[in-house]
């Protein structure tokens, strides 16, 4: 074997390790991606249920108006990853027909600013939908809470 095929060689075995090692530090950096964004979905996800037991015993305990709880717990139900969320129509009906009735109602500086005669209808419409919906939305809310809770 001559000189110059021995360097080929050693420079072609440099090059292999080289980009071996480069391969290997960039599956490397991937699981701690991977790691990292399952770690983060874990902790948003325990942060909603957190949330939602949190917003259904304020309401059994009648510390929160069934339709601001309706329509919280209804967006966090809504971001809820997919696997872990039965239809909600179906299993919470209550607590869905609530969030019908309110999710258009404007709130916070739009509520302030809008003709008080509508605040008045609307919280009229309100009122009306939780009494109506009352026996509904506080089983959707016990089975809620009876699902999130921990043990």
């Amino acid at each position: 074997m001559s000189n110059t095929t021995l360097m080929l060689l050693v420079g072609a075995a440099v090059i292999v390790a080289a980009l071996a090692f480069y391969a290997g530090r960039l599956l490397w950096q991937l699981q701690q991606q991977t790691k990292r964004q399952q770690q983060s979905k874990a902790e948003k996800e325990q942060y909603l249920r957190d949330s939602i037991v949190l917003i259904c015993k304020a309401m059994l305990e009648q510390q929160c108006e069934l339709s601001e709880g309706a329509l919280r717990l209804w967006v966090l139900l809504d971001h809820l990853v997919p696997e872990h969320k039965p239809d909600p129509v179906q299993s919470y009906p209550g607590l869905h027909r609530m969030y019908q009735v309110v999710k258009d109602m404007p709130t916070h500086k739009a509520r302030k600013q809008q003709d008080k005669a509508l605040t008045r209808q609307q919280d009229d419409v309100r009122l009306q939908a939780e009494q109506d919906l009352k026996e509904f939305i506080l089983a959707d809310t016990a089975a809620l809470l009876a699902r999130f809770q921990p043990e």
